[in-house]
């Protein structure tokens, strides 16, 4: 099992610049270390998204990771689920073949900047191809996720 829970103090506004940690611990990659930062998350590769939001009813440019490739680089292999804990104890349990069959990005930044608490940071969870149209995008609407503390691969 992998859990990534944020270290230290609360996210602030020093953190708004990728610094937020992140603690990997369980089943994580061989290469992987036990603390990394928002900033090195971003460094296996980013993407960057213009997507809608349908909470906030609106734009944004997302900067992110794929959680495929998020779930590649950091969690052992064999990994097949992916739980994620919000700041209010929100779960969201992410299956492999919804990662390997859509795009999620675990976004870093919006409109160009890290993401505070007070903006929903350090992380959310973001699903750029959204129709509200489509029974599949209403499904993984409540899997929309914001202000990320924890990380759980199994």
């Amino acid at each position: 099992v992998l859990v990534c829970t944020l270290v230290g103090t609360p996210v602030l506004a020093r953190d708004a610049d990728g610094s937020a940690k992140i603690r990997l611990l369980g089943a994580v990659a061989e290469e992987a270390k036990s603390r990394v930062t928002v900033a090195q998350i971003e460094a296996i590769g980013t993407a960057e998204i213009d997507a809608y939001n349908p909470y906030e009813k609106k734009s944004d440019i997302y900067t992110g990771v794929w959680m495929r490739d998020f779930a590649a680089h950091f969690g052992a292999p064999g990994v097949t689920t992916i739980t994620m804990t919000a700041i209010d104890d929100y779960e969201i349990t992410f299956e492999k073949s919804e990662w390997d069959a859509l795009r999620i990005l675990i976004a870093t930044q919006v409109n160009g900047s890290y993401m505070r608490l007070e903006n929903k940071g350090p992380m959310r969870i973001i699903f750029p191809d959204y129709d509200p149209k489509l029974e599949a995008y209403q499904v993984n609407l409540p899997k929309w996720m914001w202000m990320i503390k924890r990380i759980e691969f199994n």
